[in-house]
This record gives C-alpha cells, structure tokens and sequence, in this order.
C-alpha cells in the first residue's frame, strides 16, 4: 500500500501497544486529535527520550470500537504502524502530522503519560516498563499521580498513604539509575557562589521556624529550555553535567553536592518529584578506618555558609530573619567542626611562623616548627589564617606542594583571625575573627539557657499542676 501526505493536522499520544503475530508491524491506542486516514505517512516523536530522533512510517489500518475504518476524526483509534517494532514506540510516543507544533506535540506527550501510567495504571509500573521509560517519562507521571490524589474530601487512610508511598518508591528507584547513567544532565547554579542552587524553604511553627531539607535543582536534556525559561539568567545558569567517558561523571557531581555542599537532596524536572540524597548514592562510611585516614568534609556547615550566601544583602524583613536562621545553624556547626589547613615544610632560612600554643601542646613542637601554612595581615592587623571545609575547596587555592593538617578554630582563634573557604570568588568564604567566635559562644549560650529555663518552667508548672490535683482528690 501506497503511503500518502494528509493534508489534515493530526497529533496522536500513545497509551499503549501491543506486537501482532508474523509481522513487524505494532498496534497502538491512544486518543486523537484532528484528522487520521488509512495510509497516511505519520510522524512518530519520543518527545521525553534525551537523544529522540523522528521517526517518519505508515498508518496501515485504522480501528475505531473494534472496527476497522478508512478514516478518523477525533477519536479514540487504534492505529497499526508498519516497521513498528523497529522503532522505540511506547506509552508517550506521540504520532502526528508533519506542520505539527512543537508545543502541541509537547502536549500529547504530557497527556498521554499521564493517562497511560496514572489513568490506566495509577502508577503501578512494572519492570519491563520502566526499562523503557526516560528521566522525563517518570517525572511526568510522578508529577501527574500526586496531582491527582493531591486531595480527597476527608483526606488519605494510612493505608492509602504507604501504597502511594509504595509506588512512588518504585519510581524513585527507577529514576535514581537512570540518572546515574545518563549521557548528560542539567543543573540550575547559583551565580553569586558559583555552586548548585541550594532550595529550601522556611516556615514558622508554634514558636520556631523549620527549614526544609535543602535540594539541588536539575533538569533532563528534554526540559532544558523549561528550566531556562524558570530561573532568570541574571541570578541563575543551567549547567550542564556530563556523564564522561568513564560513566561516573554525574555520580560524582552529585556526590560532591550531597556530601561535600550539604544538599540533602535532588529535584528532577519539578519541584514535587525529589529524592532524598542517600537514595541515589548512599553516605561514605569509614567505619574501620584511622582517624587520620578519613576525608575531612563539613556538609553540615557548607550547607549553610551556600544558603546565606545565596541571600546576599538580605532587604525585605522576610530575608532578614531567613539571613538570621541561616547563620544560627552556621554557628552551631562551625564550632565543631574540623578544618583543613594547608602546610608546607620549612625551607632552609625560613623563619617557621608562630604556632599557637594549644596546637603546639597536641601535635608536638618539633613536628610543627618544620611547617608554614599561609597567612596574611586581616582587619586590625591581625594576622590570618585560611582554614578549608574540605579537601576540593583547599586545592581550588592550594596546589598538590601543598599538604594539609585537620584542626577546630577555636585552636587558632586566640592567635589568628580565621577565613574560611576564602577563594577567588569572594561570595563563598566567610571571616571570623575572635569577636564574632565571643558573640557566637553567648548567641548559642542564650539558647542554652533559654531553653533550660523554659524547660525548668514546664517542670515547675506540671508539679503545680500535680499538687493541685492531689488536694482535689484528698477533698
């Protein structure tokens, strides 16, 4: 049979197909729109598959309601495709004519995921099916199956609750590989640190404000542009992060982001459609491991010196207190934790630079007299010393003549002014001198006993309380 151009638009998204028997021709199902005739040259688009190509084939025979018709016009159809099976054609695959719009294809892809996986299925894909869905197919139906049980006159049963779990689950894992093996992705980055873009909400309840865990943001090849349109050019960059030829180039970008910035987490395409970090690539564990063996990395704390940097000169009164928040938890975390400075030996005529005394006590005088580490003259003409959160921070500044030894600021503290993190793009480190390492010990002592006297009032009051109903029952 002769193929001919329709001269109608049409646009197709396919929910399902099925192999015939001593052929290689495929039939599928799916809603139209427009106008389809028996023999028509059809265009066949993967409109969510990274590297789709078009496909250009033949619609041999048309059935409507289990009969087979020479034409169809808006219509649930099913359509058999010749060399079908040659072809990578699955529920999303759009068929259309050729002038078809790109955002109409786009369209059919969306509906037609959603119908074919949350209609049809409500999600409950299995194997076979998710080896040939993309990055962009799972996050489509992720975000199409919480939108439609986003709400339901008087709510979830915890029944209900833990199957939905269940099965975004099973698509979570799915979509975790597929990222992992990836040819490529892309990631929305902060201009101002120069780093992924830490997302994070912060919201009062009772008494206190919670922020949410932090995410990065990425997109797949196909929502590239959607991201682009999202996120303004003048604070953000969609980057892209290859996969590289020894297939570990995403691993370990999104290692770096999770366990040496702190982000607790990814989104992928939409903000609803997030897995949790150690779901994709589990924590380092150094169990076994001398002390001196483990990798010095402080997520805890990057994770909230990137947060306030991402805010800049706070204005509103909102960003004040989110600034506020931010630097309370940067304080926590910034007295224990441990540094890298970088160390080189003494040179023959060098003068080995002063050693405060507590570093000197636990690493040995002799030892240390052999080393110099950086410093330069900092505000008030106090001396300063660059400490580093992690290895890959120190050698942004430090090449590999440079060793490094792991040791807390409030060892430098008295002698030093301390910069941390302190690279060519300013935005990223921070500078605390002996003040504000004094007025983050009386912050957090404030909390300290803020919270002993609150927690003493409780007490007091609940004995009160005791008492009273004591004497009632003794009346």
């Amino acid at each position: 049979m002769s193929e001919s151009l329709n001269e109608n638009k049409f646009v197709y998204g396919v929910l399902d197909t099925f192999e015939l028997m001593a052929t290689r021709d495929i039939a599928v199902v799916g809603r139209l729109k427009g106008t389809i005739n028996k023999g028509d040259k059809i265009f066949i688009t993967n409109y969510g598959d990274d590297d789709d190509e078009l496909v250009v084939s033949t619609a041999v025979a048309l059935e409507v309601e289990k009969k087979e018709v020479d034409t169809a016009t808006d219509c649930f159809v099913a359509i058999r495709i010749r060399d079908g099976l040659s072809e990578n054609i699955k529920p999303g695959s759009v068929i259309h004519s050729e002038d078809t719009s790109e955002e109409d294809i786009h369209l059919a892809y969306v509906n037609a995921i959603g119908d074919s996986y949350v209609g049809r299925r409500d999600l409950e894909i299995y194997e076979t099916e998710q080896s040939k869905m993309s990055i962009t197919d799972c996050t489509e139906a992720w975000r199409i199956f919480i939108k439609v049980h986003e709400k339901k006159e008087g709510g979830f049963s915890q029944d209900e609750i833990k199957e939905f779990r269940r099965k975004i689950g099973v698509v979570a894992r799915a979509l975790s590989k597929k990222l992992l093996s990836a040819d490529e992705i892309y990631c929305v980055y902060n201009k101002r640190t120069g780093e992924p873009h830490m997302f994070s909400r912060t919201n009062k309840v009772k008494d206190d404000y919670v922020c949410s865990p932090p995410e990065i943001h990425i997109f797949s090849k196909p929502y590239k542009g959607v991201g682009e349109k999202h996120f303004p050019s003048d604070l953000f960059e969609i980057r892209k992060i290859e996969n590289g030829d020894n297939n570990d180039g995403i691993k370990n970008f999104l290692f770096d982001a999770f366990y040496l910035n702190g982000a607790m987490g990814v989104r992928v395409n939409f903000e609803a459609v997030a897995i949790g970090a150690d779901s994709i690539i589990q924590k380092p564990n150094y169990y076994g491991m001398k002390e001196n063996e483990i990798p010095v990395t402080n997520p805890n704390l990057v994770r909230w010196m990137l947060l306030r940097s991402q805010i800049s000169n706070p204005s509103t009164e909102a960003e004040k207190m989110v600034a506020k928040i931010y630097y309370r938890f940067f304080a926590i975390e910034v007295l224990k934790a441990k540094f890298l400075v970088p160390a080189k030996a003494v040179e023959e005529g060098e003068n080995p630079v002063e050693i405060p005394e507590e570093i000197a006590k636990e690493a040995g005088d002799a030892e240390l007299k052999r080393l110099r580490f950086p410093i330069m003259v900092g505000k008030n003409r106090r001396n300063l010393v660059f400490l580093f959160t992690d290895m890959k921070r120190l050698r942004g500044m430090y090449d590999e003549e440079w060793s490094a030894f792991s040791q807390t600021l409030d060892k430098f503290i008295g002698t030093f002014d301390v910069g941390l993190n302190i690279s060519n793009k300013y935005s990223l480190g921070c500078y605390v001198n002996k003040d504000t390492y004094d007025e983050i010990h009386r912050m957090l002592g404030m909390e300290v006993e803020k919270v002993n006297a609150e927690t003493l009032k409780k007490e007091e009051t609940k004995e009160e309380s005791d008492e009273a109903s004591d004497k009632k029952d003794e009346k």
